[in-house]
């Protein structure tokens, strides 16, 4: 008796370290992405670079999502469409709606992927089951131009409606006539 007791309390005990673990990892890299943040606003990209790449290491979806965006934008790095798509995707496994967004629009467009509007379609659509405005406006024009799927303005109509009741504007000039 003495003998599983003890090893349930060494169960718990491991359990209760696991937990912390997770929760250190987690606020050292919420302190790694402020700090990236911090670098970005005083104009050192190197250093923000560096501890956003920090952040991602460990976890996290904003930070990955975030290395994505630079990456399809060239700014403060190279531009390089397919390592892109490749944080894209990681934060969309890790729950990013606008990382999904993102996917949508690299598959549309064909940047750092073979243009796939059947993709472009999926990765919207999840975006859009998470409440991501910009990809209701995506679907929108998607259906609205016929991109991989037919043409068809009342359901175009519906996702700009949609988009613009979650306020992204495009969405409510779409709707006019």
């Amino acid at each position: 008796m003495l003998v599983v007791l003890k090893k349930r309390v060494w169960q718990v005990v491991l359990l209760l370290a696991m937990a912390l673990g997770v929760c250190y990892a987690n606020s050292q890299a919420e302190e790694y992405y402020k700090m990236a943040k911090s670098y970005d606003e005083n104009k050192d990209y190197a250093k923000a670079l560096q501890y956003l790449q920090k952040a991602a290491d460990m976890g996290d979806a904003r930070a990955y999502y975030t290395l994505g965006v630079l990456y399809t934008q060239g700014e403060k790095v190279e531009k390089a469409y397919f390592k892109a798509v490749q944080y894209f995707q990681k934060a969309a496994e890790m729950g990013s709606a606008d990382a999904y967004n993102s996917l949508g629009l690299m598959y549309n467009i064909g940047k750092g992927v073979e243009q796939d509007y059947s993709k472009a379609l999926q990765y919207y659509q999840k975006a859009a089951e998470m409440g991501n405005a910009f990809s209701y406006y995506n679907l929108g024009v998607m259906y609205k131009k016929g991109y991989g799927v037919g043409q068809d303005k009342e359901m175009a109509d519906q996702y700009f409606k949609k988009a613009c009741d979650l306020g992204y504007q495009q969405g409510c000039n779409n709707l006019k006539p």
